[in-house]
């Protein structure tokens, strides 16, 4: 073959074909190299706020050294924001005040908060009321009053490895009147104990949510209706047999 006025032999073209063939396959790794090192980076980054949610209830413990120590369970497994709001419109609304990571959710439409407290409140008295009260309150409950608020945390690093710390998600804090005083207190949230450190910004959020209970206690009656206030007082009424 002569293209461009240059001899290329058969050794020429198989060269050629040996060069092209390593372009290729180096072009290959690196493009695997760097979608793994994309695919890390969406993980590290991804903000499960704007699309899943959980229940969390609280609860205080005396520990095995006498102190108080936090307890949590969670209330089944995280569901999609579809799946717990069902209404299309809605979703938009705490989607959108979500993504902002604002801590204790308050959405600006009043109709939209509302509904999106009535389906919290849906969730906890649809559940099995006496044993999450049972818990909520460390004693056996009978018409029990209850906090509740939705909270949308940006998790920190805490330890340098790049991974959360926690994995942050849109949450439905669930909390008893009775331990308000002492969640906001800070002194008492940094003596709070925890299971591991997981779970130290959980502290932070109660303090935040006694903090806010307080604050909306304080304000007049006219000041306050269901459209506005971040945190419902509920009663759930249980039956015992």
């Amino acid at each position: 073959m002569h293209p461009f006025g240059l001899e290329i032999t058969g050794e020429h073209a198989r060269l050629l074909f040996t060069v092209v063939a390593a372009i290729i396959a180096v072009s290959g790794f690196v493009a695997g190299r760097w979608s793994k090192h994309l695919d890390r980076i969406r993980f590290e980054r991804e903000d499960l706020v704007t699309s899943s949610i959980i229940i969390e209830m609280y609860g205080i413990r005396t520990g095995a050294n006498g102190g108080d120590v936090l307890h949590i369970v969670t209330q089944g497994s995280s569901e999609t924001l579809q799946n717990f709001f069902m209404n299309p419109e809605l979703i938009r609304y705490v989607t959108r005040a979500a993504i902002k990571h604002p801590g204790l959710l308050q959405l600006n439409n009043p109709i939209a908060h509302r509904m999106m407290m009535d389906v919290g409140k849906d969730h906890i008295t649809g559940l099995d009321p006496g044993a999450n009260m049972d818990f909520l309150h460390g004693r056996a409950t009978q018409d029990d009053e209850t906090l509740f608020g939705f909270a949308a945390y940006l998790e920190g690093d805490r330890d340098g490895s790049r991974l959360h710390d926690q994995i942050a998600r849109l949450v439905m804090m669930v909390v008893s009147p009775s331990c308000v005083e002492r969640l906001a207190d800070p002194e008492y949230v940094k003596r709070l104990g925890v299971r591991h450190s997981g779970y130290f910004p959980r502290c932070k959020r109660l303090h935040d949510f006694a903090c806010e209970w307080r604050r909306l206690q304080q304000l007049p009656p006219a000041e306050r209706n269901s459209a506005t206030d971040g945190i419902w007082q509920i009663t759930v009424r249980t039956t015992r047999h």
